[in-house]
């Protein structure tokens, strides 16, 4: 049977705008002939038992998560999937231990024990910086959104990209990096507000984008030394070698590695200080990654070859299949996974609603067997009532407006709640039964005594 690894879409001429799926891609590209699998960029996490891409499905089987889909292909073909199996070798062994002197000191002694952790260290240094990158920075996050929109279906491309931009916030908040979230918008209103404001008045407030600007500030020192901590040691052990631990074979340390190095070098955002700082600093392993990309995925990748145009007939998709690198089939669009996007979105804006966070990180759920992802009451009980709050804000707010429109004269004070009954009820404000003033004579105020003229008579009103 033929598995399908469903993923992010192509972004930035690579093959997923997702490390962790940049890293399966490269993994089943070398452990897995042409013929044994398919890519699909179908960028629907409804798919995946840990509500994130990637996902990998071996027929009634769904497996989420890189290390996941690493330890599944190892087990079910008895090692022959499994590129890691050199990590046996002593000398191989030694280099990540050396490897692991050079990381912080909570995670030495984790690397030296098991080498197969040093891949969740990579994560865990990496993958902040991919976020503040591409989505906490607010310039660089309008290339991010853009980039989505060509790999998503309607209206989901308006919902998945603040969502993703959400998680990534909540992810590096930490970092105490939170200032590079710079809104354009309030930017502008900062410049409006200064016009009006004298110049012998006006105090200067330096931005975060300012400063990025400026070689010595904080910011940049930071970020520098965030950069320095994740890729310094991995410069260390490539040393001169093809791969990080050999000139034979990659491992799934080299898949990790290509997918967030080629995700932090070649995206041209404005404020490009993670492609500056490893082209300055690590210039070998932009070159491993210039080398990585062009064996494993073949070179460039064009949205529009990968996701054709619904014009498009299938058999033209499968004639081009064959010209490309990887083994790549059209997704399938479901409405119902464009809802569910759109309702988990809303969901996230709603103040009493708090939905998990998903951390990339080596530890994440065991994949699910023969069984949905999603069970029938956690998938519709939320949007429900979500709907039925909306429903309920849009009926109050059109009955207050039903009530604002009415005019003066035809409301009572028994119309208006329980102060305007008991004062209705002493007869306070309410015209007497019977009493008519007419046209000619012009409104008079209510509860006063009106002498009327020629008549020698006091009518109360």
């Amino acid at each position: 049977m033929v598995l399908e690894l469903h993923i992010w879409g192509p972004a930035f001429s690579l093959p997923s705008i997702d490390p962790q799926c940049l890293a399966s891609i490269a993994y089943l590209a070398q452990a897995l002939s042409r013929d044994q699998w398919v890519l699909v960029a179908s960028s629907d996490t409804t798919l995946s038992p840990t509500k994130e891409l990637p996902v990998l499905r071996d027929g009634r089987t769904t497996i989420g998560g890189f290390e996941n889909i690493v330890d599944y292909l190892r087990k079910r073909s008895d090692g022959q999937w499994d590129l890691n199996l050199q990590l046996s070798n002593p000398k191989d062994r030694a280099d990540i231990i050396a490897y692991s002197t050079l990381a912080p000191p909570d995670f030495q002694q984790q690397l030296k024990t098991s080498p197969f952790s040093f891949s969740s260290f990579l994560t865990s240094q990496a993958h902040p910086l991919l976020d503040l990158s591409l989505y906490v920075a607010s310039e660089n996050y309008t290339k991010s959104r853009t980039a989505y929109s060509p790999i998503l279906q309607w209206p989901t491309q308006y919902f998945v990209p603040p969502q993703r931009r959400t998680l990534a916030k909540a992810r590096t908040e930490h970092l105490g990096l939170s200032s590079l979230d710079l809104d354009t918008l309030d930017e502008e209103r900062s410049r409006r507000a200064a016009n009006l404001i004298p110049q012998s008045l006006r105090t200067s407030r330096p931005t975060v984008t300012g400063m990025m600007k400026e070689k010595q500030s904080s910011a940049r020192f930071k970020l520098d030394a965030l950069v320095d901590a994740a890729f310094k040691p991995l410069q260390q052990l490539l040393g001169k070698k093809k791969w990080m631990l050999s000139d034979e074979r990659a491992t799934s340390l080299d898949c990790l590695a290509l997918g967030y190095l080629s995700l932090a070098l070649i995206p041209e955002v404005p404020q490009s200080w993670l492609a500056e700082g490893l082209r300055g600093r690590y210039p070998d392993l932009c070159k491993y990654m210039e080398d990585g990309l062009k064996e494993v995925f073949g070179g460039k990748v064009i949205v529009e070859d990968v996701l054709p145009s619904p014009t498009v007939e299938q058999s033209t998709m499968t004639q081009g299949k064959s010209e490309m690198a990887l083994p790549w089939k059209a997704p399938e669009r479901n409405i119902g996974s464009a809802g569910a996007s759109i309702l988990n979105s809303t969901l996230d804006s709603v103040p009493f609603y708090k939905r998990t966070i998903v951390t990339t990180s080596s530890t994440q759920p065991t994949h699910s067997s023969d069984a949905p992802p999603h069970s029938l009451t956690s998938t519709l009980l939320p949007p429900l009532l979500a709907s039925a709050g909306a429903v309920a804000a849009i009926a109050s707010y059109l009955l207050y407006s039903s009530l604002s429109t009415q005019e003066p004269e035809n409301r009572r004070l028994s119309d208006m709640g329980e102060a305007g009954a008991m004062f209705a009820g002493l007869n306070f404000g309410e015209p007497k039964k019977g009493v008519r003033v007419p046209p000619t004579q012009g409104r008079v105020p209510v509860g006063l005594d009106v002498d009327v003229e020629g008549v020698g008579e006091r009518r109360g009103l």
